[in-house]
């Protein structure tokens, strides 16, 4: 059953909440994250990616390390962060549009992970998890948590609701991406207990996103439980920051293919031998966006075409994982099709997920910075559940799931 902790944040005043968290920008997003450090001297980007003030250099630990804990120090010096006194719940709310995601922050157990009460659906890489064990062992902390999903659960609903509707909110701002956000603070001591007793009946929480970081996490807590002979169990560092939302208040968006390749898709026998997989239906000039599972689009040279698999393929499909429509891109477009057979490492592929539009994709084809796109439907919860619970992997870049959390709002610090 699943361990779910209160714990004491360090985290900006209320006047500063808006300038020191940061959009969780992704190693994509570079010139993003140094933008806004650029022109934000309060953003704790300064703390987690000091590197970004070197400019032209690689990630060096040794170098760069120092100056992110110089921003820390000052940040807590000049009482930019502070702490609170006593462990509590956090309810988060992110408000998009007409769409508000309601989640708790908190802490989530090490064990869980490693004893797979919390499920993972994607691989993580060695090198990465190293990268980030060192910086957690480097600041004592991570201001980026893991966002975890969990069933429908009403006395937790309840609890949430009730202190949201009888509490003003401790913050309370619009960002620059015109997103609003709030949180308060769950003190009352019942209401804590009644939240941890109803993790504690869950039987299986899982990562919606964050699968680097649980894994680095991991890592650092090796290290220590190496270096601590005797731990408890109980010290902080067994433990890692999590934002926990319910299935029904996280949305799965698809993630579309991107390819650059012009010797094959301008071969005059492209569509044949796509046809040798799919059924190829003409459909106009502005690219597909698939409304149903097994439906897939592909855009060029401003000509549209919506595929489904052809039956004799779809009836050989066996198990979870060959079911996914991203699986069978990955097999029957990607290999069979453009001879790309590692996705994740395959210069001419690239991906953009659903929430950006169809236009974005559109142009980006258009404006020549790729030659083809394919598009899919979403993958859904029930899929992304299964695929854990069976302990399968989801080929890389399967799901783009909303909310995205901010960093730097809430940070979890191990000492």
């Amino acid at each position: 059953m699943a361990i779910i902790k209160p714990f004491a944040a360090l985290r900006p005043t209320r006047e500063k909440a808006e300038q020191v968290s940061a959009p969780n920008y992704d190693r994509t997003s570079r010139g993003l994250s140094l933008e806004e450090m650029q022109i934000n001297p309060f953003s704790y980007l300064h703390v987690v990616k000091p590197y970004l003030h070197f400019k032209g250099e690689k990630k060096n630990p040794a170098k760069h390390f120092p100056l992110g804990l110089e921003y820390l120090k000052k940040f807590k010096d000049e009482k930019i962060l502070i702490k609170d006194e006593s462990a509590v719940f956090y309810i988060y709310q992110i408000i998009k549009g007409s769409v508000a995601y309601t989640s708790i922050f908190a802490l989530a157990s090490i064990d869980d992970y490693l004893n797979d009460i919390i499920l993972k659906h994607e691989n993580t890489l060695v090198e990465k998890e190293n990268e980030l064990a060192d910086h957690i062992s480097f600041f004592n902390g991570l201001g980026n948590p893991v966002l975890l999903t969990y069933p429908d659960n009403k006395k937790i609903d309840e609890v949430i609701n009730r202190n949201i509707s009888e509490h003003i909110p401790e913050y309370n701002f619009i960002s620059a991406d015109q997103i609003k956000h709030n949180l308060w603070l769950i003190k009352n001591e019942s209401d804590i207990k009644s939240i941890e007793d109803e993790f504690s009946k869950i039987e299986k929480l899982y990562i919606a996103d964050g699968h680097h970081r649980t894994a680095g996490f991991a890592t650092y807590c090796k290290r220590k439980r190496e270096e601590l002979i005797g731990y408890s169990g109980n010290e902080l560092f067994n433990f890692f920051p999590v934002c926990l939302i319910p299935f029904e208040g996280i949305q799965l968006f698809e993630y579309h293919r991107l390819i650059r390749d012009k010797t094959s898709v301008n071969n005059q026998n492209l569509i044949s031998k796509i046809n040798e997989f799919f059924d190829v239906i003409p459909s106009g000039n502005l690219p597909v966006q698939p409304l149903a599972k097994g439906e897939f689009g592909i855009y060029f040279n401003h000509t549209a075409f919506l595929l489904k698999l052809k039956k004799e393929f779809a009836n050989s499909l066996i198990g979870t994982l060959e079911k996914l429509d991203v699986s069978i891109v990955e097999e029957y477009l990607l290999k069979r099709v453009f001879n790309i057979n590692d996705s994740r490492t395959d210069k001419r592929l690239s991906f953009i997920d659903g929430s950006k539009g169809i236009l974005t994709l559109e142009k980006m084809v258009d404006d020549g910075h790729f030659d083809l796109a394919i598009t899919l439907f979403p993958t859904s919860i029930e899929e992304m559940k299964k695929v854990a619970d069976e302990k399968l992997i989801m080929p890389p870049k399967s799901t783009w799931i909303e909310p995205k959390i901010r960093t730097g709002l809430l940070i979890f610090e191990t000492i």
